[in-house]
């Protein structure tokens, strides 16, 4: 069970709440696929306002968007967004509730921006004195914690409010938002959900944001996103967002038969693509498809492979961009794979440093946990 089907299961836990609003998208569904307001509506909770985060509630957003004032056609409440927004505004959009719900599938990265609107939440809602409560989901990539924290402040941005997760950051939403509650001096509640490691296969994926339409683009995604971090596509604008990569002029055997020449869980197949949108939009790109073999996927050695890689073969990399999402400086980011993969090992050190500080916010036994 899922948080929200836990306050289904029991809807008294409302009792007190008030004037309620729902933070939520489409990923916000109960197992039977019912959206989480309509379930809530059902169950007697007097939900008054639904806001989305970035994409919206209705999850129609492009990447950076947000589409704002509405009405949801499934359960006839207003909408509005809380996406990218100042404290003031924020808090304006949340004035005359007494309590705010989100229900909301994060995928454990730490740039995914759904973090960063809880913190906005959370800062808000220490303001005006309203409860938060997360309908906690599962962890899709598990608890798996890969990657380094941000290295410096100067690299926090609303695609990384926090210096205390690692880039694959191994927690719930739950649990996230209790560290962010913890660095905000705000206040959170959690209804749990059971099975909080990675996804069961029982139920339905429903795509939390446009460019993750299943659970193979979601484990990439961690890795494959860097690739934002050049001027090389990483198949935003495809029918395989994070699963293709490349960009014009590339050699795309060459590359294909660099990643697989390391063991990092997949085969990559020379691929030749259009985007429709973002970047090369109607160019032809040479580069990979990435396809899961089943073995253990090596997600951030995979995504420098191809970043370093990719480099050599002409793209330019926009060294803020590269520091905001890997978290380090970007000059020590080698241009060569083998030494970036060198690197890595002293970035996971400090990544796990980092997860064990984490510890305390924990709402879950991890597996060897002597705790």
């Amino acid at each position: 069970m899922t948080g929200l089907e836990r306050l289904l299961a029991d809807p008294a836990r409302a009792d007190g709440w008030g004037r309620v609003g729902l933070l939520t998208n489409p990923s916000g569904v109960t197992g039977d696929l019912t959206p989480s307001a309509v379930a809530l509506q059902r169950a007697g909770v007097q939900l008054v306002r639904l806001f989305g985060p970035e994409h919206g509630v209705d999850g129609s957003g492009a990447p950076g968007e947000a589409p704002d004032a509405g009405t949801d056609a499934a359960s006839g409440l207003p909408t509005s967004v809380l996406y990218h927004l100042t404290d003031a505004e924020t808090a304006g959009r949340l004035a005359g509730l007494d309590t705010l719900l989100v229900d909301l599938v994060d995928v454990g990265v730490r740039f995914y921006t759904y973090i960063s609107t809880v913190r906005d939440v959370l800062r808000a809602a220490r303001a005006l004195g309203l409860r938060v409560v997360i309908l906690d989901r599962p962890n899709p990539i598990g608890f798996t914690v890969e990657g380094p924290p941000l290295q410096r402040q100067e690299f926090r941005s609303f695609v990384g409010v926090t210096q205390a997760l690692p880039l694959r950051h191994g927690l719930t939403l739950g649990e996230v938002a209790r560290v962010l509650a913890a660095e905000e001096d705000a206040t959170v509640d959690v209804i749990p959900t059971d099975a909080p490691d990675g996804w069961h296969p029982g139920r339905p994926w429903v795509p939390p944001s446009p460019n993750l339409p299943d659970l193979t683009n979601v484990h990439l995604y961690p890795g494959t996103c860097l690739i934002e971090a050049l001027d090389a596509s990483e198949g935003r604008g495809t029918a395989l967002p994070f699963r293709l990569v490349g960009a014009p002029g590339v050699d795309a055997p060459a590359l294909a038969a660099e990643v697989n020449r390391r063991d990092l869980g997949v085969t990559a197949r020379p691929a030749y693509f259009t985007p429709t949108t973002s970047k090369h939009a109607g160019q032809r790109c040479a580069g990979v498809q990435l396809h899961d073999t089943g073995r253990p996927l090596r997600v951030l050695p995979l995504g420098l492979t191809l970043f370093t890689a990719l480099e050599a073969a002409g793209a330019k990399r926009n060294p803020d961009w590269l520091q905001k999402l890997l978290g380090v400086p970007a000059d020590t980011v080698p241009s060569s794979p083998d030494a970036a993969l060198t690197a890595l090992a002293g970035w996971q050190a400090a990544g796990g440093a980092a997860a064990l500080s984490l510890r305390p916010f924990w709402l879950y036994p991890r597996q060897g946990d002597p705790s």
